[in-house]
């Protein structure tokens, strides 16, 4: 039997180097929103991931998101949306991108774990423009997300959380970088085998915890001082609260304050 020469020819090279260049990471992280369901002054929690100042991904969309979003970045839309759960503070703004990107003529990438496609096809199963014979997937890239998704040539991972029912929401991780929690109670195992120390970790946070969601108590409880270190904490219900955090020796994270990505 004769062997074939497999290796990869030298003029290929260049190309696959090429290639693997192309990884983009984020840099910095921007919450648009910080604030939980009814707290309309801090708006609803997003966060923006960018890199040199430049969107990389946007996760969640919530009912004012589009409007602090245009703050930030005038009479532009974001080119792709993460979503972690499907309660309305945090997806209550994916109809009016919708209808914002397609009369722009804008195609948007919406990362959705896969447990909660068919709901969130659901909800937006009305969502159309009556002069177009479209709907809403005409203009949104539905990407079904398992256990990962590639973005920008990053491997992003996506792990179930504690909030409500099971795999009902998403947490999102870029190892080496961040890691996001979305709305959760504490989750110690998760974070003790995936994060490293050199991680920042935003982790839903407000005064008091309850079944849906952690409180600071909670999370003094659950982790390490090691692991609070590396927290800074959002969706929390008012400024007020920041003096708890201050308090506690706990981060917090304040809607427009770049957070620069180790």
């Amino acid at each position: 039997m004769v062997l074939q020469d497999v290796t990869m020819p030298e003029s290929l090279t260049p190309m696959v180097e090429a290639q693997c260049k192309k990884e983009i990471r984020p840099d910095s992280a921007l919450f648009l929103g910080v604030g939980d369901a009814s707290a309309m002054e801090l708006g609803n929690s997003a966060c923006l991931l960018q890199h040199q100042s430049r969107p990389w991904l946007l996760i969640d969309c919530g009912h004012d998101t589009l409007h602090r979003y245009d703050a930030v970045l005038p009479d532009e839309l974001p080119d792709s949306v993460f979503i972690t759960h499907l309660h309305y503070d945090h997806v209550g703004g994916l109809e009016q991108l919708y209808f914002k990107a397609t009369l722009s003529e804008k195609k948007i990438r919406v990362y959705v774990p896969v447990f909660l496609v068919s709901q969130l096809c659901a909800m937006l199963r009305y969502t159309k423009l009556a002069e177009l014979k479209t709907d809403v997937w005409h203009t949104f890239i539905l990407h079904p997300v398992c256990e990962y998704f590639w973005h920008q040539g990053v491997k992003v991972w996506v792990y179930p959380v504690r909030h409500h029912a099971p795999n009902s929401a998403f947490a999102l991780h870029i190892p080496g970088v961040m890691f996001y929690s979305g709305d959760t109670r504490p989750i110690p195992e998760l974070l003790a085998h995936v994060t490293s120390d050199s991680e920042i970790i935003f982790h839903d946070c407000a005064v008091k915890g309850n079944p849906s969601h952690s409180g600071i108590d909670d999370l003094l409880r659950e982790y390490p001082s090691s692991l609070i270190s590396q927290l800074w904490v959002y969706h929390y219900h008012s400024r007020q609260d920041i003096r708890c955090f201050e308090r506690a020796g706990i981060k917090y994270v304040t809607a427009l304050s770049p957070i620069r990505l180790p």
